[in-house]
């Protein structure tokens, strides 16, 4: 059965809520740019699924709010800020190599 991007995206999330530690958000996320590439897509839709992702950590973090001990809380928040920045870094790569391409 295949994987669809929207069901990879999620199951990203679902590793991001029960990741230990911020290192392990940005291998995890190192491991999906590499599938991304490896997939052959288009970088428009790399970039619609990082900045979806994005969208999925901006819902998290809200969702996480009161409901999770102080503890809890800041540990997920840091792992979803690490998510965070490296979604940015492999959004800037992708403009990076798109702008290379149209030169």
């Amino acid at each position: 059965m295949a994987v669809t991007l929207e069901d990879y995206r999620i199951q990203v999330i679902e590793q991001l809520r029960v990741a230990h530690g911020t290192a392990r958000a940005r291998d995890l996320l190192a491991e999906v740019n590499l599938v991304l590439a490896s997939a052959r897509l288009s970088t428009a839709a790399q970039g619609e699924f990082w900045e979806s992702l994005n969208g999925d950590l901006d819902i998290l973090a809200e969702e996480s709010k009161g409901v999770l001990g102080k503890e809890a809380a800041a540990a997920l928040g840091a792992v979803i800020a690490a998510a965070q920045g490296s979604v940015m870094r492999y959004q800037r790569l992708l403009e990076s190599d798109e702008r290379k391409s149209a030169d």
